[in-house]
């Protein structure tokens, strides 16, 4: 009886991180630029990577979590503050992302290299 209900257990576990994979993203829909008083909401909720600042210094990017939780992620781009992450641009408005970003509420892990997402 134990061993099936361990079983069972597992079987749930698994079915339900097929489950989450399934359901994520793979790719954000561009990238919008907003100088820091302008509301970056409409952006969000179109899957675009926001960077927030003048663009000569962005200072924030902040995107929906691909995973679908429903977390604004946002980035800290100055390099005063630490952590911070730097952005690359790329042809087309494809944005790089390095180091890997780990979203706190959902634990999601993942990099951002040319608007695609790809999971850890």
């Amino acid at each position: 009886m134990i061993n099936v209900k361990l079983q069972i257990g597992r079987l749930i576990t698994s079915v339900r991180d097929w489950w989450k994979r399934l359901r994520r993203f793979h790719s954000f829909q561009g990238v919008t630029i907003c100088e820091a008083d302008v509301d970056p909401s409409k952006a969000l909720t179109e899957r675009k990577l926001v960077l927030i600042g003048s663009p000569e210094r962005f200072k924030w990017l902040r995107f929906k979590c691909p995973c679908r939780c429903g977390e604004v992620i946002a980035l800290n781009l100055m390099q005063s503050f630490r952590p911070h992450w730097s952005v690359t641009m790329g042809a087309g408005q494809s944005l790089s992302v390095p180091p890997s970003i780990v979203a706190t509420s959902c634990g999601s892990h993942f990099w951002i290299r040319k608007n695609r997402i790809d999971w850890v």
